[in-house]
């Protein structure tokens, strides 16, 4: 039996191609209508290396979407170059983005859940959106994160779950209603708007420039994943002071510095220890630790496995 093919970067392919039932490796795609215009879709996937594909959105829908697990890294086109935004575990995202075609990686195991909504529906939907996150839906640019909180991911998981037929406590029942789905559905578009505006007005506004320095403080932060530089020593590098560089993580990131430091050297470690090239203990070295066993306890952490069960099931 043949393995199924992964798209390479290089080939592209349309979300309407995804719907219709087009494989993306290891993954599967269950999706319901339910009503015209409003679409619930749950995507799940493990991925033993990363997947990286080209997607257009040949859809056109206004998508809110909750990330259950998994790591997603989207490059999208903004303004003449790029932008690229991190979907993590415990994040949520408002996009609209019709016509655009983005880079999309995803690693490890995935599970998301969206609710997708024609534009033109929203203004009954949600008659007191936000003006601010109303004119970015109109810009057709539209790619927000926010955190989820434990009301969101609770909607979230009930709502995978019906979409696999599945009770609370995994045991098998009988399925949901539309009515239910569609009433669920709505409390998490309502949610992830809420979530939205709350992220939308942090008490910090971020200039251009500022966003700029923040991404070189991220580069410069990355840079070497066995050993971080200090917040003094980011802050001198790209002319930031302390305070405006630790808010400015959370608010561009949704992590604190040293947060997003060893989420990335932790996601890192689990490429190389896929690879199956390295060991545990020289990959915990590489990563910094001088002590094998902290490595573990903080991979652990991370991804719920001890790095050695890793290695052993390759």
């Amino acid at each position: 039996m043949s393995k199924p093919m992964l798209p390479s970067a290089s080939n592209e392919m349309s979300i309407s191609s995804l719907l219709a039932g087009e494989p993306v490796g290891p993954s599967t795609l269950h999706s319901k209508t339910l009503s015209e215009g409003i679409d619930v879709l749950v995507w799940e996937g493990k991925f033993a290396q990363a997947l990286s594909m080209k997607v257009r959105d040949d859809w056109g829908r206004v998508q809110f979407s909750c990330a259950l697990r998994g790591r997603s890294q989207y490059v999208l086109p903004c303004g003449g170059g790029r932008r690229e935004y991190l979907l993590n575990e415990g994040m949520s995202c408002m996009s609209y983005l019709p016509d655009c075609c983005g880079h999309f990686t995803h690693t490890g195991t995935i599970e998301s859940v969206t609710v997708a909504v024609r534009p033109e529906l929203l203004p009954e939907l949600v008659p007191d959106m936000d003006l601010g996150l109303a004119r970015q839906l109109d810009s057709a640019q539209c790619y927000a994160l926010a955190r989820s909180d434990a009301q969101m991911n609770a909607v979230a998981y009930s709502l995978a779950g019906a979409m696999y037929g599945r009770q609370p406590g995994g045991a098998q029942g009988k399925p949901r209603s539309s009515l239910w789905l569609f009433g669920q559905s709505m409390v998490l578009v309502s949610l992830i708007i809420a979530a939205q505006q709350q992220d939308a007005n942090p008490g910090m506004y971020l200039s251009l420039a500022d966003k700029q320095k923040l991404m070189r403080a991220r580069d410069c932060l990355l840079a070497d994943l066995s050993e971080a530089p200090t917040i003094a020593m980011l802050a001198k590098e790209t002319g930031l002071g302390v305070l405006k560089l630790k808010r400015g993580f959370r608010v561009l990131f949704q992590q604190s510095v040293y947060g997003l430091f060893q989420q990335e050297r932790m996601h890192e470690a689990m490429r190389r220890l896929a690879l199956g090239n390295s060991s545990v203990m020289v990959v915990a070295s590489d990563m910094g630790y001088v002590n094998a066993s902290h490595f573990a306890v903080a991979f652990q952490k991370q991804f719920g496995v001890k790095p050695s069960s890793l290695k052993q099931r390759r």
